[in-house]
């Protein structure tokens, strides 16, 4: 983005727009606003929004000063550069950069208005000087209350009293001394005194800031709020060497490391008119990746070592932990070479320019509580936590075993993975028939019709799906032939069901219904208390035992006495021949899907949550 077209395009607008306001004010906002990003707009106050109106609505009054016009293109032209740098930042992170310098997020704030804001709020270290104002509030034998400016001949003029010196003083110094001159001068007055505005200064930012030039400021400003009203530090600017001159001497020389990573900085030095402010060049720039707690790219100085940048991370990470040394990265004009280097020589290895800094680490995966729920006929039925080799009689046992009337064989096991592969096969199936339907339909030799469809569309959203899978839960047995004893997945469901001695009948019988279940009878028995099946029934019969396994058989095999066994909770189902009912042709291609519902029925098996 180019800075100087940017600025050039919001003056005109501004021009034009602010020539009427009251029009101007939501078009210039609105437009302005919704350009930005989502992450900047945020950090825009609507509450600043009228403050920014008068500081510009001052640019174009007759009767303001050049000065202050130049002071307020300053402060745009401040806030137009940071935004620019918001924009340049965000196509970086866009392009891929994940290893960010150090301290680049520091500056890059919006500022809240176009000035600085003179509220006093100081220590008693500040340093009282020309323009400073004062409020005085006198009572007793003289009442008065005024607010005095500090002249350029460093006192202030109490009305009736005379003048007090105060340039260059301390403020408890300054206010100590208005109230000892007041109080000796005029017996019998009570004064109090408070710094009521700070004085403006100006100051020079030079060097590598987004905006160097002339600055003006609140008294009370130090050099990080200079910075950062300049839009702070470029990618080629130091944060480890700022000099603060005043009088063309060297006042301080500040790394910015100390307050970015140690929270230590001295803002009792504020800044004077004349002050000047140098951003040096950046040094060295290395980056630390892998197990540390902030990986980044840090600037060192000359001298510095592994150990310091290690520091400046924020030290290694819980993820380095078990490791002794970490590697340097070193390239030079004429090679580059893997340094290893052990922990105990850290402080030693000084390091060069284009060194990287690689710290090892392992973070492990961390693996999920996997638990199991168990209900129905058990003394402690609940849900536990299971670990990764834990098998169906383990949970039986911590479950505190079976309860006297517990139905094992009608005991089930319900488990996620078996639910969706039986959810994938019947939409495979589906699919499958479907497209078979399709294939046939209009030609000669086939009657299907699309009624067909209708049909299957509606028994797959009938379907209810279980994951039920078939297990023993004999505990004998189980421990008897560890092979057969299942191993649990987490989420798997148990169900000990309380015995029920009824056999159900479903399907195409003329009298389905539940009966009470008698040993000595046979499944044609059953079938005949139901009233026999209907003509419009299939000649195959399904058998569903209470633990889930299916069995066919031909009506006419059932009739001739074979030996079938029947349980208590064991399911009879009869399945309806649709193509009897509807005259349809290949209803033999819509059978594989309606006679799965026996699948679903066997879930049923008389479980109850008792």
């Amino acid at each position: 983005m180019n800075f100087q077209k940017m600025f050039n395009f919001l003056f005109v607008v501004t021009m034009i727009f602010y020539s009427n306001l009251s029009l101007a004010q939501s078009t210039l906002d609105q437009s302005f606003l919704e350009g930005l990003p989502q992450s900047i707009r945020d950090q825009v106050e609507v509450e600043n929004k009228l403050d920014k109106e008068e500081e510009l609505n001052k640019l174009f009054r007759s009767e303001t000063s050049i000065e202050k016009n130049k002071v307020i293109l300053d402060r745009l032209k401040a806030e137009i550069l940071a935004l620019d740098k918001k924009f340049s930042d965000i196509e970086s992170l866009d392009a891929g950069e994940t290893l960010p310098r150090f301290g680049v997020n520091f500056f890059r704030t919006l500022q809240s208005s176009f000035m600085p804001v003179n509220v006093p709020n100081l220590g008693s270290d500040y340093v009282v000087d020309i323009g400073d104002t004062f409020e005085i509030l006198l009572t007793g034998k003289l009442e008065l209350k005024e607010e005095l400016l500090v002249g350029r001949d460093g006192a202030i003029s109490i009305e009736t009293i005379g003048k007090v010196n105060v340039a260059g003083k301390k403020l408890a110094d300054a206010e100590k001394a208005i109230i000892q001159y007041i109080e000796t001068a005029a017996f019998g007055v009570d004064a109090f005194v408070s710094l009521s505005k700070l004085r403006d200064v100006q100051i020079i930012m030079l060097g590598h800031v987004y905006s160097p030039g002339i600055f003006t400021l609140s008294g009370g400003s130090n050099v990080i709020s200079a910075i950062n009203i300049a839009g702070g530090i470029t990618d080629s600017g130091s944060y480890r060497k700022i000099e603060h001159r005043r009088n063309g001497e060297l006042l301080q020389t500040i790394d910015l490391y100390d307050l970015m990573v140690f929270g230590k900085f001295d803002s009792k030095t504020t800044l004077r008119s004349g002050d000047t402010i140098l951003v040096a060049p950046s040094q060295m720039q290395i980056p630390v990746s892998g197990g540390v707690n902030f990986p980044a790219t840090y600037e060192a100085t000359p001298g510095e070592s592994i150990k310091d940048l290690i520091s400046y991370a924020s030290n290694f990470s819980e993820y380095y932990s078990g490791f002794s040394s970490v590697l340097v990265s070193r390239m030079t004009p004429s090679k580059s070479e893997l340094i290893e280097v052990q922990d105990t020589n850290l402080d030693n290895f000084i390091l060069q320019p284009r060194d990287s800094i690689q710290v090892p680490s392992y973070k492990n995966e961390i693996q999920p509580v996997r638990t199991v729920s168990i209900i129905g006929m058990v003394n402690r039925p609940g849900e536990y936590v299971i670990g990764l080799n834990e098998k169906l009689s383990d949970i039986i046992d911590k479950a505190g075993g079976y309860k006297e009337n517990a139905y094992l064989y009608g005991s089930a096991l319900f488990r996620t993975e078996a639910l969706d592969k039986e959810k994938l096969f019947a939409q495979l199936n589906y699919s499958d028939t479907v497209n078979y339907i399709i294939s046939n339909i209009g030609k000669s030799s086939s009657s299907i019709s699309t009624s067909v469809l209708d049909l299957l569309a509606e028994e797959l959203r009938s379907r209810s799906y279980e994951g039920r899978v078939v297990a023993d839960f004999n505990l004998n047995n189980l421990k008897s032939n560890p092979s057969i004893d299942i191993k649990l997945f987490d989420k798997d469901k148990i169900v000990i069901p309380e015995i029920q001695k009824v056999v159900y009948l479903f399907g195409d019988f003329r009298k389905p219904s539940n009966y009470v279940y008698d040993p000595r009878l046979s499944p044609k028995d059953y079938i005949d208390l139901a009233g026999g099946k209907k003509e419009s029934a299939y000649d195959e019969i399904l058998i569903i035992d209470p633990d889930g396994k299916t069995h066919i058989y031909q009506t006419s095999i059932l009739s001739l006495g074979q030996s079938v066994e029947i349980y208590p909770g064991s399911i009879i189902y009869a399945q309806r021949n649709i193509g009897k009912l509807s005259g349809l042709s290949y209803a033999s291609a819509v059978s594989p899907i309606l006679s799965s519902l026996a699948i679903s029925l066997a879930s049923l098996n008389s479980i109850t949550n008792d």
